[in-house]
């Protein structure tokens, strides 16, 4: 009876530290998904040390206020523009697993813009938009990581031939 009990002890044991290791290794599933993630928060901000690639072919109206990567306030006199045929492009210091983009157009009036956007990853580009867009524009897709994206001015707005971005932000949102 006593070698059952010690038995039966022992099995409990190892299923309580199997149970143990399981759940150690769980949470650092989960801490390692949360870095690649970007902490589940923007990773398209000066802030993340993200770089809009394209500079020399964009203008920033309102200096350097300019940039649609600040995290300060946000008013519609101050955005980044891109000509007819051009890109903005946004380069990663690390790559993020993403899932969500979001991008604010200046929204003065009912203007919409038909653009394209293009997720990079090691040189490769996947398109995953192609329309029109206006105000505040969110595209979701499949997980994927990444190490930037592009927003192509395929043929400006509804008013000039221009692209103005306010804001962007790319992050991984939990479905």
């Amino acid at each position: 009876m006593a070698k059952h009990i010690h038995q039966t002890f022992v099995f409990i044991l190892l299923i309580n530290m199997s149970l143990i290791a399981n759940q150690l290794c769980l949470r650092q599933q989960a801490k390692i998904k949360s870095i690649i993630r970007g902490q589940y928060k923007n990773a398209f901000s000066q802030n993340k040390g993200t770089l809009i690639t394209s500079k020399m072919l964009n203008i920033f109206v309102g200096g350097d206020k300019g940039s649609c990567l600040r995290d300060t306030i946000y008013i519609i006199t101050v955005y980044t523009l891109s000509s007819l045929g051009y890109s903005i492009n946004f380069g990663l210091l690390q790559k993020y697993e993403i899932n969500t983009l979001r991008i604010w157009f200046w929204d003065g009036d009912n203007r919409q813009y038909n653009i394209k956007i293009f997720i990079l990853f090691d040189g490769h580009e996947t398109q995953i938009y192609n329309n029109l867009a206006n105000s505040i524009l969110t595209v979701t897709f499949p997980s994927q990581i990444i190490s930037g994206f592009r927003i192509l001015n395929v043929a400006g707005n509804t008013v000039n031939t221009q692209m103005h971005i306010l804001k962007v932000e790319g992050f991984y949102k939990l479905l």
